[in-house]
């Protein structure tokens, strides 16, 4: 059997409107489009047997038409080459009626999988297992053995294994697959989509996901990757190679001890980055001495990342003094009203509200 080389990916969501990131957005859409062009230019370079997507290649059943239309000329690169691409639809584009997959007319290099169980796509000495995606509830793996006869065999497949922890996740329970089955498929290769990190899946078959290639949300791993699969006299090396351009960060920062913004402003300067999308939550009980300007400290350093969100959750020092004085009564009078609000939003400013107000009432008396 010849040497083999695929590229597995998955989960790239093209079209994903990314409405966390503003005035951002439409500019991390494209850095997905790019990272999908680099994509293709890493399959050419490396000279691969085919490229394998993993499901929710697009973010919707219906992207818009010129999205596709993208996606097909990218497509056409790889037909030059003689490169073939294997598409196992996912949840976001799934094979419906209506969706993407019939609605149009994709290069001849293209194969789309349209049987609701794994059905084989021998070509050139390995053979491609996959399945449409037509509803949640199907498990891929049960009762699934490949066929014996001499061929690197791959299942493609968009589903949950059912040891990743998955309470956390809307989509849990979404077409499960379990460890035994995995065992006991009689595959060389598992490519899974559908889990938007890297991680290999423990058992007797490499089985692995890909992860999305560029980070769609704070959930996302700092690096991002699509697999290099190579198969050689009867062995199956699997190569991590990074693509992602932005990177989603999240930082909590304890505020208790800060006595001035300077030391928040020492930490955004330290952690800045161009391609860096940064959350960072302030916490803790600092005194009131810290005054806190969120909309200054943004425009102060907004420039110096992708995006920068600044999440003020700190909370007041509990030895607020409620005594006879003007400066107590307010104390008393405020905190009586943030303890009634049941709207969070409302309540933080009744918060900022006090801490304002008593440092004022501080500098005046």
């Amino acid at each position: 059997m010849k040497n083999i080389k695929l590229i597995h990916t998955s989960d790239l969501h093209l079209g994903t409107t990314f409405k966390v990131l503003g005035d951002k957005s439409k500019l991390h859409r494209i850095d997905c489009q790019t990272v999908f062009s680099n994509i293709i230019d890493l399959c050419i370079k490396e000279k691969v047997n085919a490229l394998l997507i993993a499901g929710d290649l697009f973010d919707t059943p219906e992207p818009q038409k010129s999205l596709v239309k993208f996606v097909i000329n990218e497509f056409e690169r790889l037909k030059d080459e003689k490169i073939n691409v294997f598409i196992s639809s996912g949840n976001h584009d799934p094979y419906k009626k209506g969706s993407v997959w019939l609605e149009y007319k994709f290069p001849s290099n293209i194969i789309i999988f349209s049987s609701t169980d794994l059905e084989p796509k021998e070509i050139n000495g390995f053979t491609i297992y996959g399945l449409a995606y037509t509803n949640d509830t199907k498990e891929p793996l049960k009762g699934f053995k490949a066929d014996d006869y001499d061929s690197f065999k791959v299942g493609l497949i968009h589903g949950s294994t059912t040891d990743i922890n998955w309470e956390e996740e809307p989509e849990a329970g979404y077409r499960r697959i379990t460890k035994t089955e995995i065992d006991s498929c009689k595959l060389n290769y598992v490519a899974l989509g559908h889990f938007h990190d890297n991680m290999e899946i423990k058992s007797k078959v490499k089985c692995f996901y890909s992860g999305c290639p560029e980070p769609l949300s704070f959930k996302n791993k700092k690096d991002c990757c699509v697999l290099l699969v190579s198969y050689s006299q009867g062995n199956t090396t699997i190569k991590p190679i990074k693509t992602n351009i932005r990177t989603f960060e999240t930082l909590e920062v304890d505020c208790t001890n800060f006595e001035s913004e300077s030391e928040i402003r020492k930490i955004l300067e330290k952690n800045k980055g161009e391609n860096k999308i940064l959350s960072i939550i302030l916490t803790g009980s600092p005194s009131l001495d810290l005054n806190l300007d969120i909309e200054l400290l943004k425009k102060e350093f907004e420039s110096k990342y992708f995006f920068l969100k600044v999440i003020d959750s700190v909370h007041l020092p509990e030895n607020l003094t409620e005594d006879e004085t003007i400066r107590g009564h307010f104390i008393k009078l405020v905190k009586s009203e943030i303890k009634k609000e049941k709207d969070q939003g409302k309540k933080k400013r009744l918060e900022n509200a006090l801490r304002l107000g008593v440092g004022h009432l501080d500098k005046k008396l």
